[in-house]
């Protein structure tokens, strides 16, 4: 295990002045910059920066920063999320540190997926059947990491959109680790 302890720092987040949210800091016994480009080949949809080094990644609506010695997420409902959403990186981070036998690290800075990439690959409805009001609004979503391709029914119900299924699964295969 790579992260024995760590000590943990929860503050109101100042992002915006218009919700309430949490923000949380593990602050590591370890320096786990060794980890991040295994991390970064684990978590492709995630931003490495190798000269830092660090590592950004958007996972259920959070902002999630992996650094030498920190890790810090945010848009926390509570504290109670802030503890168990630490808990649960920390874990993903001693997974990877213990399988990196197995895994070819990524040193490299990949391609932030951009929205228009997505949206060219979408119906072009607008059917709100995803529950955005328009299909680039959920391109953002998508982008975001905030929705799952899945919510475009069309997608998966219409044959015809089958090719257009695959490009954007294709655009968005990504190995989403269990947290």
């Amino acid at each position: 295990m790579l992260i024995e302890s760590y000590d943990v720092d929860i503050s109101v987040s100042t992002h915006s002045d218009e919700e309430f949210e949490y923000e949380a800091i593990a602050h590591l016994n370890v320096d786990i910059g060794p980890a991040l480009p295994y991390l970064n080949a684990t978590l492709r949809r995630g931003i490495y920066l190798p000269n830092r080094p660090a590592l950004s990644w958007r996972h259920e609506g959070h902002n999630i920063g992996f650094w030498a010695r920190r890790i810090a997420v945010d848009n926390l409902e509570s504290r109670e999320a802030a503890y168990a959403m630490l808990e649960r990186l920390v874990g993903l981070v001693n997974r990877v540190w213990v399988q990196r036998d197995t895994l070819e690290p990524d040193p490299t800075t990949h391609k932030q997926l951009q929205p228009l990439e997505v949206h060219r690959s979408l119906p072009g409805l607008n059917c709100r059947a995803c529950g955005e009001a328009t299909c680039f609004n959920f391109a953002l979503k998508i982008v975001g990491a905030q929705a799952d391709l899945t919510r475009c029914t069309p997608l998966y119900e219409d044959e015809t959109l089958t090719e257009k299924r695959a490009v954007l699964e294709g655009l968005l295969a990504a190995k989403w680790p269990a947290l």
